[in-house]
């Protein structure tokens, strides 16, 4: 399982039987022929696509299939399509769990990654290729409107050095004459994990050093390059693996959310097709920003077999053809033909400038890429997390022992810079201990997850409240971490002296210092509760079940 905003999907798209026993067929220009008799099997094409493009292209392979393609030699051709942040789907195919034949992550940037893990794992050659780019977005920072124009936009061009200024400035939004609108507050993904995070630091560095072109691990390394890195991710409001998620709960949420996110330019556009407090606008750094090229890589791996490419070759006409090109611009992608002009929604009226962007920057090789990674990690901002813990006797068997593998996996998910601590609870609540950091407190951490067994009930909002009134404290002392608490419980509140309206009064909705992020855990759980609490302590609520727990807690460690 996946968290739903990137939920890994199948979906099998075959063609009618009808057409598989050889009566004619329509393709896509409307000319008919005699597709030949065959007992072949279809080719199943398994095609890994990228979140953020995830609704056209399965639209796209609906058409697709509805056209009863074959390849040359006249199999038809299905496609089982997989969604997934484009690292994600990288650690996947790299695993050995996720076997594409076609992968369209958001950037070139992440085929330099995966072919950079792949050959460290002792293979001659190089997984993907480059890959032709089926559809365009630039990468920007949304911006709500007024927010935009206190910082001089339009006329001032603005870029990474005022999101450093701003970020770094004590009074925030006062300095701006709006001290009604607090902190700045930023949002970018998790970069191992997606694309805009990753291209997000890409940026980041590149403004430091005031390249365009040849970021090596040299400027990397230099002072300025981290102090600029530190300063802009001090303003993070959380990470996270999708895109779609800053886009989502800005709107959701409004400005006391957050006050900016990296994101696509088709993102911004789809905004406002939504109810919103007030417009976003895209702000195209001044140093330079990447396309987001959505490349089409045919994987050279040995589960990829000739008729498989031959699928692939096809699918990639039909989505390089002008209706589907026509399509992805109406959702607000720029066209990967050069020949069919931007028009519609790209424009003012969508808060986008379609003479945008005017300074590229470059792409280093996959060496470059993974040492930007590294230095991200050295200066992201830390986060101090309780793992709020159901030990209930309900959790009896096999829910227990998965939920215990799961916080582990969520352990391990975080850096050691970060800090943690586990509180269990059942009827009654335990003691909680102050996070420490996770380079000596780890291994004690999970020794303690694996000695708890199941008993009593449930006094979940006391749990809460409890961990809530520590972290609280020391979000007050340490601003600039990230503070949070992730609660699992698969029963209804049971024997709290807090009612939930009482706990819910505990949680300020427009700072939110402490983040709730809940997991429903099993049918008995009461999601419309976890999902109160979290939405109140602007957090994420999702669910999880034996089979799926261990991924929903790794999931949740990519917010921090």
């Amino acid at each position: 399982m996946r968290i739903a905003y990137v939920l890994l999907v199948a979906c099998n798209l075959v063609a009618c039987s009808k057409n598989d026993a050889g009566s004619p067929t329509t393709g896509e220009q409307g000319a008919k022929t005699a597709a030949p008799r065959t007992q072949s099997p279809a080719v199943k094409l398994v095609v890994s696509c990228s979140s953020e493009k995830k609704d056209w292209i399965a639209e796209s392979a609906q058409a697709f299939v509805k056209t009863a393609p074959r390849t040359p030699s006249g199999r038809a051709i299905t496609i089982d399509l997989r969604v997934a942040g484009s690292g994600e789907a990288a650690a996947d195919i790299l695993a050995g769990t996720l076997k594409a034949h076609v992968y369209t992550p958001a950037s070139t940037a992440y085929l330099a990654l995966l072919n950079q893990s792949w050959l460290g794992q002792m293979h001659a050659k190089p997984l993907a290729p480059s890959g032709e780019a089926l559809v365009l977005s630039p990468i920007v920072i949304a911006m709500w409107k007024p927010m935009a124009e206190a910082l001089g936009w339009p006329g001032k061009e603005l870029g990474w050095r005022d999101i450093l200024k701003i970020s770094k400035n004590p009074k925030g939004w006062a300095a701006y004459k709006h001290d009604e609108w607090g902190a700045f507050k930023l949002g970018h993904t998790h970069p191992e994990y997606s694309n805009s995070g990753l291209l997000a630091v890409l940026a980041e560095a590149y403004a430091a050093t005031q390249k365009r072109r040849g970021l090596d691990k040299k400027d990397l390394a230099a002072p300025k390059t981290k102090k600029m890195m530190a300063g802009i991710e001090e303003s993070i409001v959380h990470y996270g693996k999708s895109t779609g998620l800053f886009a989502e709960k800005m709107l959701e949420r409004g400005p006391a959310y957050m006050s900016a996110a990296v994101l696509y330019e088709n993102l911004v556009i789809d905004s406002y097709a939504k109810q919103s407090t007030m417009p976003l606008v895209a702000i195209y750094p001044v140093e330079g920003t990447f396309w987001s090229d959505h490349p089409y890589a045919v994987l050279d791996a040995d589960w990829v077999g000739a008729e498989e490419r031959a699928a692939a070759a096809v699918f990639l006409t039909f989505l390089k053809a002008k209706p589907q090109q026509m399509r992805a611009l109406a959702l607000g992608f720029r066209p990967g033909d050069a020949s069919i002009p931007v028009a519609t929604p790209v424009d003012a009226a969508h808060g986008v400038d379609p003479k945008q962007p005017q300074t590229l920057l470059d792409v280093p090789d996959g060496d470059t890429l993974s040492a930007l990674l590294a230095l991200w990690r050295e200066q992201k901002k830390t986060a101090e997390v309780v793992i709020i813990f159901d030990r209930s006797g309900s959790m009896g068997g096999r829910p227990l022992k998965e939920a215990k593998a799961g916080a582990t996996a969520f352990l391990d998910g975080l850096g050691d810079r970060d800090a943690a601590s586990v509180l269990f609870f059942n009827g009654f609540v335990g003691e909680i201990e102050e996070p420490s950091p996770l380079r000596t407190s780890r291994a004690a951490l999970k020794e303690a997850i694996g000695g708890i067994f199941a008993e009593g009930g449930t006094a979940l909002y006391d749990a809460i409240a409890k961990a809530h009134e520590v972290m609280l404290q020391r979000a007050q002392k340490q601003p600039h971490r990230i503070h949070a608490l992730v609660v699992m419980t698969d029963g209804k509140d049971e024997g709290s002296r807090l009612l939930l309206e009482q706990l819910r009064q505990q949680f300020n909705p427009e700072q939110a210092p402490v983040k709730i992020f809940t997991i429903a855990y099993g049918d008995r759980a009461d999601s419309s509760v976890l999902d109160t609490i979290a939405s109140a302590a602007q957090g994420t609520s999702v669910k999880g079940t034996s089979e799926t727990i261990v991924q929903v807690y790794r999931d949740l460690s990519a917010f921090f």
